[in-house]
């Protein structure tokens, strides 16, 4: 006897299921799903900078390897160097964008809006997953802010790239797939 309650529980919850899609609520729920998968428009603020870090001899061994030959966006001050009055500070700097990822789905459209801290030059592009670019090459220099913007046409990553600086000052956009 229960079983057959049940599946006529279960029987009757399928059928008010099955009437309310087609009453003008079940639509209504259909069209707010449908809307949210709708293109949209994301404005994200991005920031320009370098962070920078010192230390001294006491504390830690400067790198083997000098950081500005691994990466145009690596600075490096040796020993002797980083502080005249203290020859035991040395330090290191990189140059990013913050937030570093940002994820879209595919036909939305991308805002940014930039604001540069640090550095007095940035030649920047951002480029889809083929390497086209959608925003053409532009200087952006320090205590500026800039505002570009793209549509998400295709699934992948798309990239902000300041070419003075790579490849540490990439910022990367994950489209998915609508």
């Amino acid at each position: 006897m229960r079983r057959v309650l049940s599946l006529a529980g279960w029987l009757g919850g399928a059928t008010l299921l099955g009437l309310s899609l087609w009453t003008g609520e079940g639509l209504a729920q259909m069209d707010g799903l449908a809307q949210m998968d709708a293109p949209t428009t994301h404005t994200v603020f991005i920031t320009g900078m370098e962070v920078k870090g010192a230390t001294t001899l006491d504390k830690l061994a400067p790198p083997s390897v000098d950081p500005k030959d691994l990466s145009k966006g690596y600075g490096f001050k040796g020993p002797g160097e980083a502080d005249k009055q203290n020859p035991k500070r040395w330090e290191v700097a990189s140059y990013i964008f913050t937030p570093g990822a940002v994820t879209a789905r595919q036909g939305d459209t991308v805002k940014l809006t930039v604001f540069m801290v640090n550095g007095d030059r940035h030649e920047v592009s951002i480029v889809d997953p083929d390497g086209r670019e959608v925003v053409s090459k532009r200087i952006w220099n320090r205590g500026r802010e800039y505002e570009v913007s793209f549509v998400a046409e295709k699934a992948g990553t798309y990239k902000l790239v300041c070419s003075d600086h790579a490849p540490s000052m990439i910022a990367t956009f994950l489209i998915l797939p609508r």
